[in-house]
């Protein structure tokens, strides 16, 4: 059990063993955003790539198109870099609310992926009932603790919309020019990302919508 008590506690043990373990997928540039500012860190300092399949809407283009990559949350010994170890030998999410949408939504999987389907539910260990807990106004939820109703029905609009953004966001960056002797690697892109989140953020038009 986690250090909090009661069903909270047993909700953050669920997710630690259904999710923290093996890394947050379906994370989504919002989220990679968020983080990246919130602790100060270039996105590259807390992220990997992993192979992406031709036709998956995040999958990257680098290296003149000979490569394909999706951007996740990395992973280290124990998960989830971010993943923090109890005593009691368990975890908890060391973000709070700067987690990935899909953490807080948790064992609601909002997309197709791996995981069950749209609005289905995951059965992993302990998971135990209906999500229950407060909702902040402006966010999903309260950090470390599950969902309520109206909470998860905000956080599936905002994750919806931070998937289209996502996508959106990929495939501009795939149909740009690119300098064959000189490819961009992911690092361009991460910093295509957070110039396009903050024209997505302002309403300004998109990078290379930008005329000097």
């Amino acid at each position: 059990m986690d250090t909090a008590s009661g069903a909270d506690g047993a909700w953050q043990s669920a997710r630690a063993k259904g999710l923290c373990y093996r890394g947050p997928r379906m994370v989504t540039g919002a989220d990679i955003v968020r983080i990246a500012r919130t602790l100060a860190l270039e996105p590259r300092h807390f992220t990997q790539t992993a192979p992406a399949a031709a036709d998956d809407p995040t999958g990257v283009v680098l290296d003149n198109a000979r490569r394909r990559v999706n951007l996740r949350i990395a992973n280290a010994a124990h998960g989830c870099v971010f993943h923090v170890r109890t005593l009691e030998g368990t975890g908890r999410c060391g973000l709070g609310e700067l987690a990935p949408v899909v953490c807080r939504m948790y064992p609601v999987f909002p997309g197709p992926g791996p995981g069950p389907g749209p609005g289905q539910r995951a059965s992993p260990p302990d998971a135990g009932g209906t999500p229950v807990g407060g909702a902040e106004r402006d966010g999903p939820g309260r950090p470390g603790r599950p969902l309520d109703a109206a909470g998860l029905a905000r956080a599936e609009r905002r994750w919806a919309a931070d998937r289209d953004h996502w996508f959106e966001t990929v495939a501009r960056w795939n149909a740009l020019p690119k300098d064959i002797d000189d490819p961009p690697g992911i690092e361009d892109f991460q910093h295509y990302l957070l110039e396009a989140h903050a024209a997505r953020e302002t309403g300004a038009p998109w990078p290379e919508d930008v005329v000097a």
